[in-house]
């Protein structure tokens, strides 16, 4: 019998795990005094020789370039190979070190590459182009540190700017403080320099940034389903073969089980069992009815190290069978076969119990086995994401309680920290409870923005935002043309969750619009404000989108027309609220328990760098 279809319930879970209690932590005075110590011992241990070499870099770039190449000579068809070739234009990068133009061309070049490598485009997280990629990184680093004598001097300047970030760093740092820690320690990492002091920075900035807690409700309500199955009986049990029809009716439901290390979930079925067969035994023929009742359970764990399923356990098993008819026609015979079933009919029952036990355990066993095993698309999806994008899946520590189901999670590159500001406890309890932290933001999008030239519908590719640029919304704003825009090598997203409310924005350093350009620094940014109402909560802009110049010239008439449209352009892009619309399961979701469902926001709170939003 195909007796449970768990695999949806299993992913989901999977999918929405969390945690709610925090680590107290701070950046305290003796852990400053002993990083402190460690940029003192960074500087004395500089060496030339750590930083990337160019002349191994280039030919290392030419290589991966063959093996590209190669690899869809070989893998597809010339037209595909054709296709991938003209999209990834290797050519200007493998002339250019094959030639003598200068370091920064090379460089330059090489820049255009890995934005070229660094996209949503499917394919991209093939181990070919993740190789190339990162040899194209590699050469890029070479470039920036090729005057050796120079870059000793350059990342001594660094560490002494580290130095004294540090020394006058918050107990809870600052969004400045926090990025410009964060860009010191990519430049620093880029060099080869300092390995020892930037293990020491990730042990002091080590704070989970990341973290979702999914409630028991949920857990049950997810996991939870009626079962009614039928399936054909066909054993042999005493010498008699029972040909006939099973059927089993009961539930699958989900417990969470404490545990600190590990997330643990104990699913259990019951269940009653219904037969209807025949037996044969020689010239005699015997009808029979079963009525069986089972409980079966299974623990679920879940560590760093993955899924472990636990050993299938028949906890409850009880099974009367009763001989309906004895056919034969000879009385006779129906007495001796009567009988001889009425003396073995204690152990053909046990023989009964113990089978019907097996097959319902393998038949649980088998169906846990698929829905904990097989990879669900939208996880395969988002795997290959962050491959395209060059970007780690976080690191997460799992454990549970009685009363949710809990992850947290570490997203941060080798390159990169997380924090010292432990996330902020919530009262009351929610089905989700999601928060993120302002490192977790720049983690992500630092490493495919900094310094990119990104055209509006890229944009909207890379981020999911919504298209605006249709013919009738051009119709209706004055048929304004789509934009491009350099976002800043430095912070080029903001994402500030501070004192109740949140700051959105882009920093970039060039604009342009059709043929009007605006080369200088600028924010583009908008405060969103948690407003309640009716019990469900939204993030509501506070004023208009702002469209500033930091250390600018004044502007000119024509710069002052193009602020005003690039203001119109982002109040688009920056609603004047978010996350508003109610999520509604679809009435066709697998999941049969949450069709339907509506879920809302109820919580949204920025707090010391973390956003969080609790759903009921």
């Amino acid at each position: 019998m195909n007796i449970l279809r768990l695999r949806s319930a299993f992913t989901i879970c999977l999918i929405l795990l969390g945690t709610r209690v925090p680590v107290a932590a701070q950046l305290t005075d003796s852990t400053k005094q002993s990083l402190l110590g460690d940029i003192g011992r960074a500087v004395q241990s500089l060496d030339a020789e750590r930083f990337p070499d160019l002349a191994e870099s280039k030919t290392n770039v030419l290589n991966r370039i063959e093996q590209a190449n190669d690899h869809f000579r070989r893998r597809t068809d010339p037209a595909n190979a054709a296709a991938w070739m003209a999209y990834l234009d290797v050519e200007p990068l493998r002339q250019a070190i094959e030639s003598d133009v200068s370091a920064q061309e090379i460089g330059r070049t090489a820049r255009e590459l890995r934005f070229r490598l660094l996209a949503t485009a499917p394919g991209l997280e093939m181990d070919v182009l993740q190789d190339l990629r990162t040899a194209v990184e590699y050469l890029i680093n070479a470039v920036l540190f090729r005057d050796r004598e120079r870059s000793i001097q350059q990342i001594e300047k660094q560490l002494d700017g580290l130095a004294k970030l540090i020394e006058g760093m918050e107990n809870q740092p600052s969004p400045t403080q926090g990025i410009s820690l964060s860009a010191l320690v990519r430049v620093i990492a880029a060099s080869g320099q300092a390995p020892d002091l930037i293990l020491s920075l990730q042990r002091a900035f080590n704070q989970p940034n990341l973290a979702v807690t999914l409630g028991e409700d949920l857990v049950e309500q997810a996991v939870q389903q009626d079962v009614e199955e039928t399936g054909p009986v066909n054993d042999c049990i005493l010498g008699t073969r029972l040909i006939g029809q099973a059927r089993l009716r009961g539930n699958v439901t989900a417990d969470l089980v404490p545990s600190v290390n590990d997330a643990r979930v104990k699913v259990t079925l019951v269940g009653s069992v219904y037969t209807n067969s025949r037996g044969y035994n020689g010239p005699v023929r015997l009808r029979t009815l079963g009525d069986g009742n089972i409980t079966a359970s299974r623990m679920v764990t879940i560590s760093e190290s993955g899924v472990r399923l636990g050993q299938t356990r028949v906890e409850k098993a009880s099974l009367f069978t009763k001989i309906k008819a004895i056919e034969h026609p000879l009385r006779i015979v129906r007495n001796i076969a009567r009988k001889q079933a009425a003396n073995k009919k204690s152990q053909a029952d046990r023989i009964a119990l113990r089978k019907m036990g097996e097959n319902v355990s393998d038949q649980f066993a088998q169906q846990t086995d698929e829905a904990i095993t097989v990879d669900l698309p939208e996880l395969v999806r988002a795997r290959k994401i962050l491959q395209r994008l060059s970007l780690p899946e976080p690191l997460a520590r799992w454990s549970s309680s009685n009363t949710d189901l809990q992850l947290q999670a570490s997203f941060r590159r080798d390159d990169q920290l997380t924090t010292v500001t432990p996330r902020p406890s919530i009262d009351g309890a929610y089905q989700i409870l999601m928060q993120v932290h302002e490192s977790a933001l720049d983690n992500a999008v630092s490493p495919v923005l900094s310094g990119r030239t990104v055209k509006e519908g890229q944009l909207i590719d890379l981020f999911g935002l919504p298209d605006k640029d249709s013919d009738a919304a051009n119709e209706n704003a004055g048929n304004e043309k789509p934009f491009e825009i350099d976002f800043a090598r430095l912070r080029p997203v903001i994402f500030e969750a501070r004192e109740g409310s949140l700051r959105l924005g882009i920093r970039g350093t060039r604009f342009k619009q059709g043929g009007r350009e605006l080369k200088q620094p600028l924010e583009i940014t908008a405060i969103y404000r948690p407003t309640e109402s009716n019990g469900v909560v939204t993030l509501v802009r506070d004023g208009d989108v702002s469209i500033d110049f930091p250390g600018g010239r004044p502007l000119t008439i024509s710069q002052a027309g193009m602020r005003r449209s690039m203001q119109k352009k982002f109040t688009e892009v920056f609603p004047a609220s978010v996350l508003g619309d109610p999520l509604e399961v679809p009435g066709d979701a697998k999941l049969k328990s949450l069709r339907g469902q509506v879920f809302q926001p109820t919580l949204i709170a920025a707090k010391d760098g973390w956003l969080t939003i609790g759903v009921q």
